[in-house]
Protein backbone atom coordinates (compact mmCIF):
# COMPACT_ATOMS: atom_id res chain seq x y z
CA UNK A 1 0.00 0.00 0.00
CA UNK A 2 1.28 3.71 -0.98
CA UNK A 3 0.00 6.77 0.45
CA UNK A 4 0.51 10.37 -0.51
CA UNK A 5 -0.22 12.30 2.49
CA UNK A 6 -0.26 16.04 1.65
CA UNK A 7 0.07 18.01 4.34
CA UNK A 8 3.81 19.75 5.66
CA UNK A 9 5.40 17.11 7.73
CA UNK A 10 5.32 18.11 11.87
CA UNK A 11 7.47 16.33 14.61
CA UNK A 12 6.13 14.69 17.50
CA UNK A 13 5.91 17.11 20.50
CA UNK A 14 5.66 15.76 24.45
CA UNK A 15 2.60 16.96 25.57
CA UNK A 16 0.95 16.82 29.47
CA UNK A 17 -2.08 16.03 30.32
CA UNK A 18 -2.79 19.98 30.47
CA UNK A 19 -0.53 20.97 28.19
CA UNK A 20 -2.77 19.55 24.97
CA UNK A 21 -5.56 21.80 26.24
CA UNK A 22 -3.37 24.98 26.59
CA UNK A 23 -0.26 24.38 24.34
CA UNK A 24 -0.62 26.06 21.03
CA UNK A 25 2.16 23.95 20.03
CA UNK A 26 0.49 20.80 21.11
CA UNK A 27 -3.37 21.63 19.39
CA UNK A 28 -0.95 22.31 16.04
CA UNK A 29 0.20 18.83 16.22
CA UNK A 30 -3.28 17.58 17.33
CA UNK A 31 -4.68 18.90 14.24
CA UNK A 32 -1.75 17.94 12.31
CA UNK A 33 -2.63 14.14 13.67
CA UNK A 34 -6.35 14.55 12.72
CA UNK A 35 -5.23 15.72 9.27
CA UNK A 36 -2.98 12.77 8.51
CA UNK A 37 -5.69 10.24 9.78
CA UNK A 38 -8.19 11.46 7.58
CA UNK A 39 -6.21 11.73 4.36
CA UNK A 40 -4.35 8.05 5.27
CA UNK A 41 -8.27 7.24 5.37
CA UNK A 42 -9.46 8.29 2.61
CA UNK A 43 -6.76 6.93 0.58
CA UNK A 44 -6.52 3.20 2.37
CA UNK A 45 -9.94 2.18 2.06
CA UNK A 46 -9.66 -0.17 4.41
CA UNK A 47 -12.67 -1.50 6.23
CA UNK A 48 -10.52 -2.81 9.52
CA UNK A 49 -6.87 -1.75 10.88
CA UNK A 50 -4.29 -4.19 9.45
CA UNK A 51 -3.19 -6.36 12.63
CA UNK A 52 -0.64 -8.22 11.18
CA UNK A 53 3.21 -7.47 11.38
CA UNK A 54 4.20 -4.41 9.19
CA UNK A 55 7.06 -3.15 7.19
CA UNK A 56 7.32 0.15 6.21
CA UNK A 57 9.67 -0.22 2.89
CA UNK A 58 10.02 3.50 2.63
CA UNK A 59 8.86 7.19 4.08
CA UNK A 60 9.84 10.12 2.54
CA UNK A 61 9.06 13.73 4.15
CA UNK A 62 9.02 16.03 1.54
CA UNK A 63 9.77 19.41 3.33
CA UNK A 64 9.04 22.74 2.01
CA UNK A 65 11.50 25.08 0.94
CA UNK A 66 12.04 28.82 2.45
CA UNK A 67 9.98 31.36 0.64
CA UNK A 68 13.38 33.04 0.27
CA UNK A 69 14.79 29.86 -1.38
CA UNK A 70 17.88 29.85 1.24
CA UNK A 71 19.16 28.05 4.19
CA UNK A 72 21.67 29.46 6.77
CA UNK A 73 23.67 27.63 8.01
CA UNK A 74 26.95 27.63 10.17
CA UNK A 75 30.18 26.43 8.96
CA UNK A 76 33.36 26.68 10.36
CA UNK A 77 32.14 28.94 13.30
CA UNK A 78 30.64 31.21 10.08
CA UNK A 79 27.23 31.99 9.45
CA UNK A 80 26.41 30.62 5.77
CA UNK A 81 23.53 31.11 3.21
CA UNK A 82 22.99 28.86 0.53
CA UNK A 83 20.16 28.16 -2.11
CA UNK A 84 18.37 25.06 -1.66
CA UNK A 85 17.09 23.11 -4.82
CA UNK A 86 14.23 20.32 -4.72
CA UNK A 87 15.26 16.46 -4.15
CA UNK A 88 17.91 18.23 -1.39
CA UNK A 89 18.58 16.65 1.80
CA UNK A 90 16.67 18.61 4.74
CA UNK A 91 19.26 18.76 7.60
CA UNK A 92 17.59 21.23 10.05
CA UNK A 93 14.75 20.43 12.37
CA UNK A 94 12.49 18.60 12.89
CA UNK A 95 14.50 15.33 13.22
CA UNK A 96 13.76 12.58 11.44
CA UNK A 97 12.27 10.28 14.44
CA UNK A 98 9.91 13.08 15.66
CA UNK A 99 8.52 13.09 12.13
CA UNK A 100 8.02 9.29 12.11
CA UNK A 101 6.85 9.10 15.41
CA UNK A 102 4.25 11.90 14.27
CA UNK A 103 2.90 10.34 11.46
CA UNK A 104 2.79 6.14 12.53
CA UNK A 105 0.97 7.80 15.64
CA UNK A 106 -1.77 9.09 13.38
CA UNK A 107 -2.28 6.06 11.81
CA UNK A 108 -2.60 3.95 14.31
CA UNK A 109 -6.16 2.87 14.29
CA UNK A 110 -6.65 3.71 10.86
CA UNK A 111 -4.30 1.66 8.59
CA UNK A 112 -2.54 -0.44 11.26
CA UNK A 113 -4.25 -1.50 15.02
CA UNK A 114 -1.36 0.26 16.78
CA UNK A 115 2.04 1.69 16.03
CA UNK A 116 3.32 -1.76 17.94
CA UNK A 117 2.92 -3.29 14.92
CA UNK A 118 5.89 -1.80 12.92
CA UNK A 119 8.44 -4.97 12.30
CA UNK A 120 10.93 -3.06 10.33
CA UNK A 121 11.72 0.23 8.39
CA UNK A 122 13.39 0.05 5.60
CA UNK A 123 14.20 3.52 3.49
CA UNK A 124 13.86 6.92 5.62
CA UNK A 125 14.60 10.53 3.56
CA UNK A 126 13.69 13.89 4.56
CA UNK A 127 14.45 16.40 1.71
CA UNK A 128 13.52 19.64 0.52
CA UNK A 129 10.59 19.89 -2.36
CA UNK A 130 8.04 22.39 -3.82
CA UNK A 131 4.94 20.26 -2.60
CA UNK A 132 5.24 19.27 0.85
CA UNK A 133 3.82 15.94 1.89
CA UNK A 134 4.20 12.44 3.19
CA UNK A 135 4.73 9.26 0.80
CA UNK A 136 4.54 5.79 2.80
CA UNK A 137 4.92 2.32 1.25
CA UNK A 138 3.77 -0.15 3.67
CA UNK A 139 3.92 -4.09 3.30
CA UNK A 140 1.56 -6.15 5.31
CA UNK A 141 3.47 -9.27 6.60
CA UNK A 142 1.27 -12.81 7.05
CA UNK A 143 1.14 -13.51 10.12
Amino acid sequence: MRLFIPVTPMGAVRMTGRGKWVSPTAQKYLDYKTAVAWEAKQQAKLEVPISNPIIITEITFVMPIPSSGYVERIEGGKRKRRRVNPGEYHIGKPDIDNLFKGVTDSLSGIVWEDDRLICEVGRQRKIYGEQPRIEIEIEEVSA
